[in-house]
């Protein structure tokens, strides 16, 4: 007899890194300190309600999924189970026809504060394969797959929401909601960027599906009326750095420990909603790891800490299937009564030990001038440049060339100017004439180090905010603010370059992507 089950659900050990840890190790390690040192799960125990999941062959796990399309949209769907079926099972799966208009507040509040419509009528706009019917052989927990397709909406542009449901033999239900958007033009290949873009996202505020929701768009104008599209309808954000882990130490141990804020470990367990789509976007998705205040950070490591702290590093990567990880040494507290001296050395060893560990991964380097002004030249052997793919100044609001003479900056050793971002916005409204003058100075000096002294291939962004009563147009401006400083403006002359950037449907509501957590 099918009965709903609850089980315990822990994470796969990767007894394959154990090797690579050194020092001592817990009893029990929580998911916010992903420990290797013994053969137990990394996650707490969690239980789960459900007996199965209707699920979008997609995006796997996730329950809220935005849908776009031109004429036709499709997914496939399938039902999985938490425990092998006992005997043959069947599942209808369809339109959940029991909703009315009244429910979409309490559903828009669960799907990050977006609007959208009520469908009363799926006629001619909705079809699934099969009837909607999928098998579940005994003893399997996946069953067959069919798909559906959506078309014929009333407005382009807008959001409806598409409420699925299935149905087993002792109507037992399991829902999946869909946000479809029938849309003008699909989103071009960001390749056609000639630049790459990264955002830092702070979760203790924002869902990291915000960075998803600008698209750019340059003409060149010869004229008001003669002007060429080079590219449109082109993703902003390449590269998506998560806010934050922290490098914290425990002193019984002496281990450095890497910790997790209780946001970005609620992001990273539910990886499916939070980070899946982003990749499956394009957008590389990398853990930004800072300093703990206890006074160990990146630049005052052993190699045995070092070690230890990598083989962590590593479990996270893999297990919550990110594409890189990025150093931030910011709120190390080097400065705190007790802390071991700064080694010129060990920050360099770290980077180094984290490229060798993980070969394949995006590792990047957030470059304030402090500790990574040791970088300048090799260290204990290692020249940093030749181990990292890309490094930018954070100190927010300048625009920096550590290869301009005279640079208090100095260049980081194996760097090139192709991977290095000089160009550093913070995203926020403009609230007074002397911060207009400020932005447009900014965007000047910006646009000079982009242009004339060969910095024009990376920039970054700070802070990513919910659209507000105050933020109403602030990231719009200030993103395409940022994107024009690799571009002559020609000082609004022609001929010049035009840059728009579009903000999705999805993060004009007011709200929409603040953390729903």
């Amino acid at each position: 007899m099918y009965m709903i089950m609850k089980r315990i659900i822990r994470n796969i050990s990767l007894c394959v890194l154990l090797a690579l840890v050194m020092g001592a190790c817990e009893e029990d390690a929580a998911l916010v300190a992903p420990n290797v040192a013994h053969d137990k799960s990394t996650v707490s125990p969690e239980e789960v309600g459900e007996a199965a999941f209707l699920q979008s062959a997609s995006e796997s796990g996730n329950k809220f999924i935005f849908l776009d399309f031109v004429e036709q949209g499709s997914d496939e769907l399938y039902v999985e189970l938490v425990e092998p079926a006992e005997r043959d099972m069947t599942f209808t799966i369809g339109i959940n026809t029991s909703l009315v208009l009244q429910d979409i507040p309490s559903i828009t509040e669960q799907f990050y504060k977006v609007g959208a419509n009520f469908v009363e009528d799926w006629e001619n706009k909705f079809t699934i394969t099969n009837g909607g019917k999928v098998t579940v052989a005994a003893g399997e927990r996946k069953s067959t797959r069919i798909s559906f397709t959506v078309s014929n909406m009333e407005l382009i542009g807008s959001y409806y929401l598409l409420p699925l449901l299935a149905t087993d033999e002792d109507g037992n239900q399991y829902k999946l909601f869909y946000y479809i958007c029938q849309v003008e033009m699909e989103r071009q290949d960001r390749s056609n960027k000639p630049y790459t873009v990264v955002a830092y996202i702070d979760t203790e505020m924002m869902n990291p599906l915000i960075a998803d929701q600008y698209t750019s768009k340059l003409q060149y104008m010869k004229s008001r009326r003669d002007r060429k599209t080079i590219y449109e309808n082109v993703p902003v954000f390449d590269i998506v750095n998560l806010r934050k882990a922290l490098l914290k130490y425990d002193e019984s141990s002496r281990r450095a420990i890497l910790k997790f804020t209780p946001d970005i470990e609620h992001v990273l367990k539910n990886y499916a909603q939070y980070i899946q789509p982003l990749k499956r976007s394009g957008i590389k998705v990398c853990l930004s790891i800072e300093g703990g205040g206890t006074g160990i950070g990146f630049a005052n490591l052993t190699d045995v800490q070092i070690a230890d702290f990598v083989a962590q590093v590593q479990v996270a990567v893999k297990m919550y299937q990110l594409d890189g990880v990025h150093l931030r040494d910011e709120g190390a507290g080097y400065d705190k009564t007790g802390a071991p001296e700064l080694d010129e050395t060990s920050y360099p060893k770290l980077v180094k030990a984290l490229r060798e560990a993980m070969p394949d991964i995006m590792l990047t380097l957030a470059d304030d001038g402090g500790t990574t002004a040791m970088m300048d030249k090799e260290q204990g052997g290692i020249v940093v440049g030749d181990y990292i793919d890309l490094a930018w100044n954070v100190v927010w609001d300048t625009a920096v060339n550590p290869w301009a003479s005279g640079s208090e900056r100095k260049p980081i050793a194996g760097i090139t100017k192709e991977r290095y971002g000089g160009i550093s916005f913070y995203i926020k409204p403009i609230m007074t004439n002397e911060e207009g003058l400020f932005f447009e100075n900014l965007q000047d000096e910006s646009r000079a180090i982009a242009l004339n002294e060969g910095l024009g291939k990376v920039a970054v962004a700070e802070n990513i905010p919910y659209r507000d009563y105050i933020q109403e147009v602030a990231n719009v401006m200030r993103i395409m603010g940022l994107l024009s400083c690799f571009h002559d403006t020609n000082n609004g002359e022609y001929p010049r370059y035009n840059v728009e950037v579009t903000e999705a449907l999805a993060a004009s509501y007011y709200f929409a992507f603040r953390k729903d957590w």
